[in-house]
């Protein structure tokens, strides 16, 4: 016991050295995840436990009984699920999910649909750009050139094909205006791309977010993609093996569920479906349901005076902010085509064409890598 104390002890001292140091955000983040993959190594060995890619699974089984119960009310899940879809895909849903469509879920997802386009996702980025540590300011450096064409394009875009059309165009379209630049760069030595802003930064707690407000808000964020990923399981009677808490050497980062995989890729495509989408679709739920709450004290907090209260109030504040952001995030950047990420198996099991989806894919890899292209050059 006191070997374990002693080894988080001089873990937690070896973090903050690090974030000390007049290094890079960059150097700092590779030397933290040396440290916490050493960590993870030494307490897996030490305790035999379960680790995946250098993470703890802390497994148990105490989880699964709350993921029953919740899972009682089918109706309610299913429809949540199917409203899902609809925020995430808009009005393609219809096309893609036909099985799943619905009047009420079309009507509440578009709903929904608006109010994180018009309000949430404005004050996402904005709050976001506003704590980040680093330079990451989001800059006109391309534009349509006729501000009612680029309204009506994203209008269209947005309730034609929800989020993943939005979050899709727009990685093309930036990858597309880096590619252009990063060839002048190299054919006639033109310097543009070295003052372009990338298109994606990681959102890393202690390097460019605030730690512990980052680590709650993050934990916030994988619980309820992960929970509800198991209770539309449950619902679709797909076993859970188990559950319990992720940690990258001590710090705890979110949850897990672990579902019965060789029965969940045999279930029908409607049920598959909506486990898929049950994550993004918590995700944006909860990101409403905070934006909320982050509100509300962005009203309160001017009403407080200076002192103890005021700053444990402020710490709120900004893990209100941090977890109704980072829930948009994750929620729409999970919806696309990439390996690993939910938005690929779900292309991949509603499109007949799989040449289509294979191709959809390597185009999205070669665009989201673009995007971060420009950081090579600050």
């Amino acid at each position: 016991m006191f070997s374990t104390l002693l080894l988080i002890f001089l873990s937690l001292a070896l973090f903050y050295e690090i974030l000390s140091l007049p290094l890079s955000g960059l150097l700092k983040f590779i030397l933290i995840v040396a440290e916490m993959y050493t960590v993870s190594f030494v307490l897996s060995k030490k305790y035999d436990l379960s680790t995946e890619m250098g993470f703890l699974l802390l497994k148990s089984k105490k989880g699964i009984a709350i993921i029953d119960k919740l899972a009682k009310n089918a109706k309610l899940w299913n429809f949540f699920a199917d409203v899902g879809t609809v925020i995430s895909y808009g009005l393609l849903s219809v096309l893609l999910f036909k099985k799943q469509f619905s009047w009420k879920s079309l009507l509440a997802g578009l709903a929904i649909l608006s109010v994180l386009s018009f309000l949430v996702a404005p004050f996402s980025l904005h709050f976001l750009s506003s704590v980040l540590t680093t330079s990451f300011e989001k800059k006109a450096a391309i534009s349509f050139g006729n501000d009612n064409l680029a309204s009506l394009l994203f209008l269209v875009v947005m309730y034609a094909g929800g989020f993943f059309s939005l979050i899709l165009l727009g990685i093309f379209y930036y990858g597309a205006h880096i590619a252009i630049l990063l060839f002048n760069f190299l054919i006639f030595g033109q310097q543009t791309i070295t003052t372009t802003q990338p298109g994606g930064t990681f959102l890393l707690p202690g390097i460019n977010l605030p730690l512990l407000e980052g680590v709650l808000a993050l934990a916030i964020v994988l619980i309820v993609h992960e929970g509800s990923h198991a209770v539309l399981s449950r619902i679709a009677s797909i076993p859970l093996l188990s559950s319990g808490i992720v940690l990258f050497g001590i710090i705890p980062i979110g949850a897990f569920v672990e579902p019965d995989e060789k029965k969940l890729v045999r279930l029908e495509q409607v049920k598959q479906t909506r486990i898929l989408v049950a994550g993004s679709t918590a995700n944006f739920i909860t990101s409403v349901l905070f934006f909320i709450i982050f509100v509300c004290a962005a009203l309160v907090m001017p009403l407080l005076p200076a002192g103890f209260f005021y700053d444990a109030f402020k710490f709120l504040y900004v893990v209100f902010g941090l977890t109704f952001s980072l829930n948009f995030v994750v929620a729409t950047v999970n919806l696309l085509p990439l390996p690993l990420f939910d938005g690929y198996r779900i292309l991949e099991l509603n499109v007949k064409n799989k040449t289509l989806v294979k191709a959809i894919m390597y185009a999205t890899i070669g665009a989201f890598l673009l995007n971060f292209v420009p950081w090579l050059f600050i």
